[in-house]
């Protein structure tokens, strides 16, 4: 027996519009008859993902799109997307970084950047992510960004994680000022400069759970994040990748600072090695998330140890 489409229940058809490209709704199922136009109307949530040559600019459905992931860097007029709540970038232009703006895309919840941006491309949305002027936003990976001019921006506690790469640490305690309600953070710090502690903000009782610390690969620029660790205490996972003069000092301060440590990861050189004899069961009886560390690699001028997963069986 022929089963034609429009015998279907609207639930399925719905069902099958969901999984349909957005192009394909507006060429192939658009003004057939006007419950295909109600069916299609009454879509939420839609994606759109943007390649090289593809025309959008025809295109139904402009405020029914939510989600955009941009694979090209042909120019792209964003201003239709109203209610666009997810924003990724693989591919970009200055075009298109010019266009987010909170007054173009007033309700993103979710925006990513590629690397492609130098750090002075990135001041101006930068200042406004910070600044709390998109007041939605909780999730934002925004490339290099590096220290205002005026080294200070007005709270943004709508964020809740946040991706970067910066040449300056003390971009980070400014962030964690900033960013009042901040969870997750990830940072790779490029360049070798020290963290002023002489400007540290008073940051009581900061709730980020989580830490990413990164450095950069083939540096062993040596990064006292001490007085970091006392900006965050209720970490809960951390992991740091850098250098470190003392590495069993660093891992005592955070086994005293961060109580609520339940996981800790590191790729951790110490350099020079000040602590070449130490028996490796010392670490791991400091602290339960230290029972996974191991001495990788020892050489005369410096020791790596890293974290190994534990499995849990419960």
């Amino acid at each position: 027996m022929l089963t034609l489409l429009e015998d279907l229940p609207n639930e399925l058809i719905i069902e099958i519009f969901g999984y349909t490209k957005i192009c394909d709704l507006s060429c192939g199922f658009w003004n057939l008859n006007q419950r295909f136009n109600q069916l299609i109307r009454s879509l939420r949530y839609l994606s759109l993902i943007l390649t090289k040559n593809q025309t959008y600019e025809n295109m139904l459905l402009y405020e029914q799109i939510t989600r955009i992931v941009i694979v090209t860097l042909e120019n792209i007029n964003l201003y239709s997307f109203i209610n666009l709540r997810s924003l990724i970038l693989n591919l970009a232009t200055e075009n298109h970084l010019k266009q987010i703006q909170s007054n173009i895309l007033p309700n993103l919840v979710y925006l990513a950047l590629p690397l492609s941006f130098d750090k002075k491309s990135t001041i101006q949305l930068a200042s406004e992510v910070f600044s709390n002027r998109f007041t939605s936003l909780r999730f934002a990976d925004l490339g290099i960004i590096d220290m205002p001019s005026n080294l200070t921006w007005s709270q943004s506690p709508s964020l809740r994680s946040i991706r970067i790469f910066s040449p300056n640490i003390n971009i980070i305690p400014l962030i964690l000022q900033s960013c009042t309600q901040l969870i997750h953070f990830q940072v790779r710090i490029t360049d070798e400069n020290p963290l002023d502690v002489s400007s540290l903000p008073v940051i009581l009782n900061h709730p980020l759970k989580k830490l990413i610390f990164l450095q950069s690969q083939n540096s062993t620029y040596v990064y006292d994040i001490t007085n970091i660790i006392y900006l965050i205490p209720n970490i809960k996972c951390i992991d740091l990748r850098l250098c470190t003069r003392s590495f069993i000092d660093l891992i005592k301060l955070i086994s005293i600072y961060l109580i609520d440590l339940k996981n800790f990861d590191c790729h951790i050189i110490e350099f020079p090695n000040k602590d070449e004899n130490i028996d490796i069961n010392i670490i791991r009886n400091i602290h339960p998330c230290y029972s996974g560390i191991q001495c990788t690699l020892r050489e005369d001028c410096f020791c790596l140890y890293t974290s190994k997963k534990i499995k849990n069986n419960k």
